[in-house]
């Protein structure tokens, strides 16, 4: 039997243990794990993360975006969102402890085991990171427009000279040397289905139907230049600017040439359109028959015998 001063203590261990838990929880929610470090890196030159150098004309959009400071706005897999004072921009942030080793792993006795296991969680996390900036590379070389991509920084430069102001979740003010960080500067965007539904309450079914036709045309459009999203969430990452729908994420595109092969490119719609597709059919069932009606036309007869292929591995491996 344990006496109680024993367990008296153990309580009071617990009680300490579960109020540290719970102080560490209650700060990420309030943060959102946000923080300096987790947006800061120590990254070399990567030629092939390189991006061609913007015209005058987009030197001038980039100058506005980066004249204003920014305000969090959320989260997503990959990055911190924060939008622009004027509400027309958004800046994503990389979040790096996502492409780093767990700590314990840095100061952990240099047994060979850890250090062999070390080795490859760096080289996994190299591989997640690499795959992330040549998604965004390829955004910036052959999907700009597609993206709402106004600006592109994966390698630290000494020529923007600008210093930029942001301010997290919970009000901290931080100035940014923005030659030192790695982001992203894309167009603000709302998500496709606030825009149809939207046009619903207000009666505009042929805008609706326009923005069907439009997106449509812009996957269609891709595949056949043999680009592949390997991330089928349509809803969560499709946005609209001035009526055009444009990716919000592009971290995940892939140049492959097998997409281009109607076949392929066939059934990656479909699985692409089917949660869309569901949802038009609660909460809007004519733009469902419209939708269903154009992606016949475009697949053809073997429409009415595909099923959804969702997978976790490479598009790569999962085309061939």
């Amino acid at each position: 039997m344990y006496s109680k001063s024993f367990l008296r203590r153990f309580f009071f261990f617990v009680l300490f243990i579960g109020l540290i838990y719970g102080a560490g929880r209650l700060y990420f929610h309030l943060t959102a794990g946000f923080s300096l470090e987790n947006i800061s890196s120590d990254l070399t030159y990567q030629p092939q993360w390189q991006v061609p150098e913007p015209s005058e004309k987009e030197n001038g959009e980039i100058n506005q975006a980066l004249a204003q400071p920014y305000y969090y706005l959320g989260k997503g897999c990959q990055s911190y969102v924060f939008l622009s004072q004027n509400g027309s921009y958004v800046m994503k942030f990389f979040k790096y402890q996502r492409f780093r080793i767990a700590p314990w792993l840095r100061y952990f006795p240099p047994l060979p085991a850890i250090v062999a296991y070390r080795k490859e969680k760096e080289k996994e996390k190299w591989q997640r990171l690499n795959a992330f900036a040549t998604s965004l590379t390829i955004a910036a070389k052959r999907l700009k427009k597609e993206s709402g991509l106004v600006y592109l920084h994966l390698n630290k430069t000494d020529h923007l000279n600008k210093k930029v102001v942001i301010e997290d979740k919970i009000g901290r003010v931080y100035t940014l040397d923005i030659d030192q960080m790695e982001f992203s500067i894309q167009k603000r965007a709302d998500l496709l289905c606030d825009v149809l539904s939207n046009y619903q309450k207000q009666g505009q079914v042929k805008e609706s139907y326009q923005l069907i036709d439009r997106l449509l045309a812009l996957l269609v459009s891709e595949y056949r230049r043999g680009l592949a999203d390997n991330d089928h969430a349509l809803m969560q990452n499709t946005g609209v600017v001035d009526k055009e729908p444009i990716h919000i994420d592009v971290g995940r595109f892939e140049e492959l040439e097998e997409v281009k092969n109607p076949a392929k490119y066939h059934q990656e719609l479909f699985t692409k359109c089917y949660h869309f597709h569901q949802w038009l059919k609660v909460n809007d069932p004519a733009v469902s028959l419209y939708l269903e009606k154009k992606l016949k036309e475009i697949i053809g007869p073997k429409y009415h015998i595909m099923k959804p292929i969702w997978y976790e591995k490479p598009a790569r491996d999962a085309l061939l």
